[in-house]
């Protein structure tokens, strides 16, 4: 079971805090990586919102579209405030299916909506997917590497997974080493290239533009902690 930090006070977020919305595939891996950077800074609301029926990227559509669109929504969106709603995706086989294709078709469609009912919000991409191939565990090498992995370091180890796991010494530590993502950043977008069809090629990951605007909200905090930390 992934613990969270207990090393600095929470914030409580302001009136005035944008909401940044993660509709994620893991019930551990990206909710335990994300929640590192909850309370950092009161300007900043974070809401990770794990699968409840699997992890089917239509299946995270249609339950932010529950909690997030519907008449019975459980949460709100501010786009004066320039909330913001994310899907982390791996690729697994939802490319192949087209079901990424659909849910960031899902996303763009959003988006227009936004400028037609709302003229006097500036112009923003509200609904986003951020895609990692061939999954989240890229994006936490990339918080040690800055070069990609190769497919024979990969050959005998059962899944990226593991094999992340085995070259972070210790494994990735979601307490302390999320204060790493200036480096995941430079690193992931260094070796970050596009399919023909714009999907993320292998060992490629598109989670560092959430990690910017993440960043963007709690960039001091984290230098504090990564200097206390060393």
């Amino acid at each position: 079971m992934i613990q969270r930090r207990k090393d600095y006070s929470k914030k409580a977020p302001s009136k005035e805090a944008s909401k940044i919305y993660i509709v994620c595939e893991g019930k551990e891996t990206e909710k335990g990586y994300f929640e590192f950077f909850e309370g950092l800074s009161s300007n900043l609301k974070l809401i990770i919102i794990p699968p409840e029926e699997g992890t089917d990227p239509l299946k995270l559509m249609e339950l932010a579209k529950r909690l997030l669109l519907s008449e019975t929504a459980r949460f709100t969106l501010d786009f004066q405030q320039h909330d913001q709603v994310w899907f982390a995706i791996d690729t697994d086989t939802w490319e192949k299916e087209g079901k990424i294709h659909s849910l960031r078709d899902f996303c763009a469609k959003q988006n227009e909506k936004i400028i037609e009912e709302y003229d006097e919000v500036k112009l923003y991409k509200a609904w986003n997917v951020t895609q990692s191939n061939p999954s989240f565990e890229i994006w936490l090498y990339y918080h040690f590497y800055d070069i990609p992995p190769t497919e024979s370091e990969l050959e005998e180890y059962p899944s990226i997974k593991s094999y992340v796991h085995n070259k972070i010494e210790g494994g990735f530590n979601y307490q302390k080493d999320p204060v790493r993502i200036k480096d995941a950043i430079e690193n992931s977008e260094k070796n970050f290239w596009c399919q023909d069809n714009g999907n993320p090629m292998v060992f490629s990951t598109e989670q560092h533009i959430l990690g910017q605007e993440i960043l963007k909200f709690v960039s001091s905090e984290v230098t504090k902690l990564r200097n206390k930390m060393g």
